[in-house]
């Protein structure tokens, strides 16, 4: 098993988990929690291989992807109610965001993509599948109101662009997963947010 290999199926199960334990959050039933570990883990890496023209996406070519889907939110499903849940599951998410944006630097990478191509790819497949989750469970997504998210995969995979040409492939790999992971446990635990931008009550009446 190399090691593009590995880090997919880490990602896929620290997504898988995030999906699953969200689900349980809504007050879904065993077909919505599997449903959305499924859609969680696999949503980005779908939309990777989808834009980058790969062919039929890698996770219909191969059963160990669900097998690891079913035994993430199955492990979810049985500690649900372990009180420090809710920080496993951060750090989960963590490491899937880094991994599927290094994952999918590599690939780019290989592909000879420029600059603006090689980021758009590793970002969408970072956050893709915590997209749909979100859109599914009928909330803002994440990436869209609260926390540094898609910015931490933005910086690591610029980091990644700059690295791998002086350290090597797989070096900048193991770097820019370590920095990416750092980067968004660091942004929750200090509670670092990017800007946003009020309007006064009365213009959002007037626009309502």
């Amino acid at each position: 098993m190399d090691v593009l290999t590995v880090l997919e199926s880490i990602g896929i199960f620290a997504f898988a988990m995030s999906g699953g334990y969200v689900a349980i959050q809504k007050n879904m039933d065993l077909f919505g929690i599997y449903l959305l570990a499924i859609i969680t883990a696999m949503g980005g890496g779908i939309t990777r291989d989808v834009v980058m023209s790969r062919g039929v996406p890698v996770f219909f070519s191969s059963y160990r992807s669900f097998f690891i889907i079913l035994i993430a939110a199955t492990l979810v499903i049985f500690l649900k109610n372990y009180y420090k849940w809710s920080f496993v599951i951060t750090i989960m998410d963590a490491i899937g965001l880094a991994v599927f944006t290094v994952d999918t630097c590599v690939k780019a990478i290989a592909s000879h993509y420029n600059l603006l191509a090689f980021v758009f790819v590793a970002v969408i497949t970072a956050v893709g599948g915590g997209v749909i989750r979100d859109v599914l469970c009928s909330r803002v997504p994440v990436i869209l109101r609260k926390e540094i998210y898609a910015t931490a995969s933005l910086a690591g995979a610029l980091l990644f662009w700059v690295l791998y040409r002086f350290v090597g492939v797989l070096i900048a790999c193991y770097i820019c997963i370590a920095f990416i992971i750092a980067f968004r446990l660091a942004s929750v635990y200090f509670r670092f947010n990017l800007p946003k931008i009020k309007q006064k009550a009365s213009e959002r009446n007037s626009v309502s």
